[in-house]
């Protein structure tokens, strides 16, 4: 499990979303302190929580701007929220790339 300090700093750009490259939408896991998760949702701004103990990592998705925007982009965006709601182990695998997932979500992202 990575630690806050692998975490903060540059922004992570999400590459793929359950195993979907995300292609030119912004989605991005930024986490400017421990405990604090925000970025974009590849419209909206999110705001969320974390935590990781007792070996799991969880995310409590929080607020959100409220943006209207294409309907392929709101669609990646509820499944990026929907998914973080399902996360349970983040690793930083051999690649580098940060991987959040749990029962059917994967989220990968590099920076």
């Amino acid at each position: 499990m990575p630690g806050f300090e692998q975490l903060s700093g540059e922004p992570w750009q999400v590459q793929s979303l359950n195993g979907k490259p995300v292609g030119n939408a912004s989605v991005t896991l930024v986490f400017p302190e421990e405990g604090k998760l925000a970025g974009r949702a590849a419209c909206n701004n999110y705001m969320a929580s974390y935590s990781d103990g007792d070996g799991h990592f969880t995310i409590q998705p929080g607020a959100m701007t409220r943006k209207a925007c294409m309907p392929p982009l709101m669609a990646m965006e509820q499944q990026f929220v929907e998914a973080l709601k399902g996360v349970n182990t983040a690793v930083l695998n051999d690649l580098g790339e940060l991987v959040l997932s749990g029962e059917g979500v994967e989220i990968k992202a590099t920076r």
